[in-house]
């Protein structure tokens, strides 16, 4: 089997994906299953690693329009990031400055009790990098290859039709 650029480019492509993905899933993350009544709040934390970026996922199963407004802080309860969430799912990312302990707290809005299924965890920006790059360079070749076979295309049309 000879191996072609296009070939190699889409191989490349596979490879960072599967890279990502794998990179992705080992990554440090945090689940919790939540129900809090009117006004009511909880938290959850995980320790996240300098220059890293964090993110957060919200599920909420019986979505009836009210959501929740939540809020990340860091060691010092300094505010990294806050909002209302009035969606069925929400991912956000925020960004590390420091290394420790973030917590994002929730607290409800809706008038009812209402279930959340939380995740917060870790990008592992710094690992993703390498496959990510693969996958970009792939990306590029792709397009080369592209390019290249696109010039050397020609129709040819019989001269009776041209008038």
């Amino acid at each position: 089997m000879k191996l072609s650029l296009f070939k190699i480019s889409i191989l490349l492509i596979i490879i960072g994906a599967l890279g990502t993905i794998i990179v992705f899933s080992e990554s440090e993350k945090l689940e919790q299953f939540m129900t809090l009544k009117q006004t009511e709040s909880d938290e959850i934390s995980l320790y996240f690693e300098a220059g890293d970026i964090g993110y957060h996922k919200v599920t909420i199963p019986e979505f009836d329009g009210q959501g929740f407004f939540y809020r990340i802080v860091d060691d010092n309860y300094d505010i990294i990031s806050k909002g209302l969430i009035q969606t069925k799912m929400s991912i956000r990312y925020f960004d590390v400055k420091e290394s420790g302990m973030y917590t994002m707290i929730l607290s409800n809005t809706a008038k009812e009790k209402m279930n959340y299924q939380v995740e917060i965890g870790s990008t592992d920006s710094m690992n993703i990098s390498i496959p990510t790059g693969v996958m970009f360079v792939g990306g590029l070749l792709l397009l080369f290859t592209s390019y290249i076979k696109l010039k050397n295309y020609r129709i040819e049309q019989p001269d009776e039709n041209i008038k």
